[in-house]
């Protein structure tokens, strides 16, 4: 069993324990807000969503809220959702179509470039209104993957640099091809750093996470850790955990994966370790046929599950099916709260690759996202819903078996953090993205 560690940054890694107060401190808080989220790009959505020419979304970042459209001209820009008559947020709605934004308080309007164009009773204004220095205030914004980031602060390096060779790693995932079939957003009891730490180490998973042991090989993963503080981690699937017996016949989940690909689970027992190697042979054989571009891929990416963490809240969950967007936001006065996205895209089969309609199930739990031939003609984008975690614990809402015993013990987490009985989080190797997640937000706070 071994852990392969890649460091693509000029530091030697080590692990360094570090206080509570990260998690507790309203002045921690301020800290982050000036430090990292009004200086860093911050994936605010999907371009998918502004597809066409006055599609827009409001990306909510607590306290700034940023409209995102497409401009006449084809360009992606955001602006601050906020009207330059008397600070009225412009538009209220999630995301729509608009030929303007008509601020509802005393309807001055702006066009799908920003522009103001319409002041009611413009006369009454003695000194004149100049619009031009009127215009909506503008953000930078900029593209990757289907994925649109926007940075607040007034010289942003660019985004491809702040990404550095993440983006490489992750281009042959085709996100801008994947479509969403569902959006949540989970209000939390807990800071937001915690949630990035759940999703930043596998310790966790033999306890907390029993099914795994049916689907994934959590000893003998990749971790990778770059500049800027993101991280990235690839897990083999289509397996077993070897820290328990090896069963005989396939796993349910094998076996699921095993049929959707027209393998016999039957076939292989006593060869339940050959599974993940005849997943990827199978998919290389009918990929074409089921309108996949798995020449995209290598072997391993054919059947392993891959999670990159972009600084500071963007967790990627993925493989050549499906991905999961997670983003933990923080709340604008409170550091024991923060609202958790998950986003869910499918790769819906190329129809000018496709000869016959499938579906092929990715690796995850039961509820994992599969892929069905093509997508429906009367596809409609699904509304956000919104919840709060007990409703998860009630079992009244579900974010996928996983998260959902993630999201359940997240409260107690944040609640144990306040406990005089707790002083500083204690970190061992298998945390190393955690430590690394943490160590750029020390450099950045100053620390």
């Amino acid at each position: 069993m071994t852990r392969e560690i890649i460091n693509h940054t000029d530091s030697e890694h080590r692990i360094r324990n570090f206080s509570k107060d990260r998690y507790i401190d309203p002045a921690w808080l301020e800290q982050e807000w000036d430090n990292i989220w009004r200086s860093h790009w911050l994936l605010a959505g999907l371009e998918q969503d502004v597809a066409n020419p006055g599609d827009y979304f409001v990306f909510d970042l607590g306290r700034e809220q940023i409209l995102v459209t497409r401009t006449s001209q084809g360009d992606v820009q955001g602006f601050y959702n906020v009207c330059q008559h008397r600070g009225n947020l412009l538009v209220s709605k999630e995301r729509g179509h608009a030929a303007n934004f008509r601020c509802a308080y005393h309807a001055w309007t702006y066009d799908i470039d920003g522009n103001l164009n319409i002041v009611p009773y413009q006369e009454r204004f003695l000194a004149g209104v100049p619009c031009d220095e009127l215009a909506l205030k503008q953000v930078h914004t900029d593209c990757w993957n289907g994925f649109v980031f926007i940075n607040m602060a007034a010289s942003p390096e660019p985004l491809q640099e702040f990404l550095g060779p993440v983006a490489d790693h992750l281009a042959p995932y085709q996100f801008d091809r994947m479509t969403v079939v569902e959006d949540q957003t989970c209000e939390l009891d807990c800071n937001w750093k915690a949630v990035v730490d759940n999703f930043g180490e596998l310790y966790h998973v033999d306890f907390l996470h029993p099914q795994h042991k049916r689907m994934v090989d959590c000893c003998n993963d990749t971790v990778h850790l770059f500049h800027h503080g993101h991280t990235g981690i690839s897990v083999p699937g289509g397996t077993v955990n070897p820290r328990f017996p090896v069963p005989e016949m396939p796993t349910d989940i094998q076996s699921m994966q095993l049929a959707s690909i027209d393998l016999d689970p039957a076939d292989f027992k006593g060869r339940v370790m050959e599974v993940r190697g005849a997943i990827q042979a199978q998919k290389r054989r009918i990929g074409r046929e089921r309108g996949m571009h798995y020449e995209h891929f290598d072997d391993d990416q054919l059947s392993d599950v891959w999670q990159y963490n972009i600084f500071p809240n963007t967790i990627l969950s993925f493989t050549p099916e499906h991905c999961w967007v997670l983003r933990p936001r923080p709340d604008p006065i409170d550091p024991t709260k923060c609202v958790f996205d998950k986003i869910s895209l499918v790769m819906y089969a190329d129809p000018e690759l496709a000869e016959r309609e499938v579906e092929i199930k990715g690796p995850g739990s039961r509820q994992s996202q599969k892929t069905s031939a093509f997508r429906p003609d009367d596809y409609q984008r699904p509304a956000r819903d919104v919840f709060h975690y007990d409703a998860v614990i009630q079992g009244e809402k579900s974010m996928t078996d996983t998260i959902d015993q993630d999201v359940e013990l997240l409260g107690g987490v944040q609640t144990g953090m306040t406990s005089a009985g707790f002083d500083r989080v204690f970190l061992n190797e298998d945390e190393m993205r955690v430590q690394h997640f943490h160590n750029e937000i020390d450099r950045l706070i100053g620390l």
